[in-house]
């Protein structure tokens, strides 16, 4: 997804974004750094995701040095992996002590962001025989983006698409 339909999708001021400054010693790549710093993060939702406005700089997790938090899933801080190219995990430390594997890069998380909105929006307005084509659609664009968030079913896009599909979210 090009980065200006994300910016359009969300509004640049719904989208948090971090200084170039607060980046410059984020061991991730400068095309994570530009999105981060460019596009950023969608803010103003009502969902369980959120981003700390008021931080410019991405903290690093004590426990595992190499995981710098970008925001929080409910009780669960969101990070990049500087040891693995920026990839995105859900550092669950707090509910069994493990993590799960978002996405590849943080500008495929911004698209999965984007995407999940997306069906947040249009699915309670449709007639429920057309949900399930709206969760396939979402889950194919999803797959074609960033196949790695699927390649476990256990990781947190893969569990996602199965709540969409089991009636959940």
């Amino acid at each position: 997804m090009d980065r200006q339909l994300i910016i359009d999708f969300w509004g640049i001021n719904n989208l948090k974004r971090w200084s170039e400054a607060s980046l410059r010693d984020v061991g991730i790549p400068d095309s994570a750094k530009s999105f981060l710093a460019e596009v950023g993060l969608p803010f103003r939702e009502d969902w369980t995701i959120r981003f700390e406005l008021e931080a410019d700089y991405l903290p690093r997790l004590p426990d595992r040095p190499t995981y710098r938090r970008i925001g929080f899933d409910y009780i669960v801080p969101i990070c990049l992996d500087e040891a693995n190219s920026g990839r995105v995990i859900a550092a669950e430390q707090e509910i069994g002590r493990t993590e799960r594997y978002v996405n590849s890069t943080v500008e495929h998380f911004g698209e999965f962001l984007t995407y999940y909105q997306q069906y947040r929006q249009t699915g309670p307005v449709l007639p429920e025989n057309q949900i399930k084509t709206l969760i396939d659609e979402t889950e194919r664009q999803m797959q074609t983006a960033d196949p790695s968030a699927f390649s476990d079913p256990n990781n947190y896009w893969a569990t996602i698409i199965e709540q969409m599909k089991d009636g959940f979210l």
